[in-house]
């Protein structure tokens, strides 16, 4: 499990040097969940959560491919677009949104899987720029059936199976070659350790990832890229630094 978590690490860090600057996005790694999910706080940070038992049996392919399509939704701002959707819906908690009509229901279900078919498409693009194969990455959503925020699993596939032909693949060399700070794999692995009770009012911003326990009524859902504001029970751990270098990431990744 840590070989996962280092690797979603990597991918953050990649990432928010790529898109944003080196700003970091922080990562919760929640014990004894499947939620995976994507939000904007209060003070305009975005934020990442991986259910820790949504990838202990994920391979390379599928781990990369999932959060390239977290990021996606950061990258197109769907969190901040879902939060439109959902005050034109009069939409609170997931309860709402089943209360909607008929009508208002294949609507608001039409934005929402529009935003997920998005994130698909540009997640595989950054796959193929990291050199993986984003039909194979895409492969765990097969299990996935259609919701009212999210498209069947296999028609997800699909849609980036007909497209792979014309993706343009992201160009990371730019990105690789600007990542100046030197981050150890033990460093990081070490980081990953629960060392500490931290109070969750007193993280600050250098903060990276935290290992965290959050209510039993979110565990083990799948909340996609919409969060209604789950409070953390036990913040754990150390922070990690936002920047790697290109040869610490060839190092531990699989290619």
């Amino acid at each position: 499990m840590a070989n996962h978590s280092l690797e979603v690490l990597k991918l953050s860090v990649l990432f928010d040097n790529h898109f944003f600057n080196g700003v970091p996005t922080q990562v919760h790694f929640i014990q004894n969940s499947t939620m995976v999910g994507t939000w904007i706080d209060e003070q305009g940070a975005a934020n990442l959560s991986i259910g820790l038992d949504r990838i202990k049996f994920m391979n390379s392919d599928q781990l990369v491919f999932l959060i390239a399509h977290e990021y996606g939704h950061l990258v197109l701002k769907h969190p901040d677009k879902t939060i439109e959707i959902q005050q034109q819906y009069g939409i609170v908690s997931t309860f709402d949104e089943f209360m909607l009509s008929p009508d208002m229901k294949r609507d608001y279900s039409r934005l929402m899987r529009e935003m997920e078919l998005q994130a698909d498409l540009f997640g595989a693009r950054l796959v193929l720029g990291l050199g993986h194969d984003p039909v194979s990455g895409a492969s765990f959503l097969l299990g996935e059936t259609k919701s009212i925020q999210h498209p069947e699993g296999t028609l997800r596939v699909a849609k980036i199976k007909a497209g792979e032909q014309s993706l343009v693949a992201e160009d990371f060399s730019g990105t690789f070659n600007n990542l100046a700070m030197q981050l150890s794999d033990a460093e990081v692995l070490a980081a990953l350790v629960p060392s500490y009770t931290q109070p969750i009012d007193s993280i600050d911003s250098t903060v990276k990832a935290a290992v965290e326990s959050w209510p039993a009524s979110g565990a083990g859902s799948y909340a996609g890229d919409t969060l209604y504001g789950f409070e953390v029970s036990v913040l754990l751990t150390i922070a990690v630094l936002a920047c790697a270098m290109p040869r610490w990431w060839r190092k531990t990744s699989v290619g």
